[in-house]
């Protein structure tokens, strides 16, 4: 059975250091996040990356690939409120996983593996999402 080395030096100075590196997007780190339906993307968001002053910052490139920012997350101790876009929000859940999951890059040029993050929370959306009023 083939292996690889999996490099761990992300992961490592990402636990020791005490600045939150970019990929972890909450105090809790890296979270899964489980909604109910689909989130429904514009079919053309590269071109709209480049015109991002007309969409409220939403669009944006990083490491070559465009990243769509399409809501506000906000964490209160078990509680997660998502407000998505300007009139939608989610009320939901946050659990610790059972099985903490490891977030991996893999280099297929050189056939290494790098170890981002570890997640051990999700957040669980069950509901419809509710009107902003």
């Amino acid at each position: 059975m083939p292996s690889v080395d999996i490099d761990a030096t992300q992961w490592q100075k990402l636990t020791q250091s005490r600045e939150k590196q970019a990929t972890v997007i909450t105090p809790l780190g890296m979270m899964v996040l489980e909604i109910q339906g689909e989130l429904k993307l514009p079919k053309d968001f590269a071109s709209l990356a480049k015109k991002d002053s007309q969409h409220d910052g939403r669009f944006s490139e990083q490491g070559g690939q465009t990243i769509i920012r399409f809501g506000s997350l906000q964490i209160d101790g078990e509680r997660a409120t998502l407000f998505v876009g300007k009139k939608q929000r989610l009320l939901g859940k946050v659990t610790k996983l059972d099985v903490p999951m490891g977030i991996m890059h893999f280099n297929s040029k050189d056939n290494k593996v790098e170890l981002v993050d570890v997640m051990k929370y999700k957040i669980t959306f069950k509901d419809r999402p509710l009107p902003i009023m």
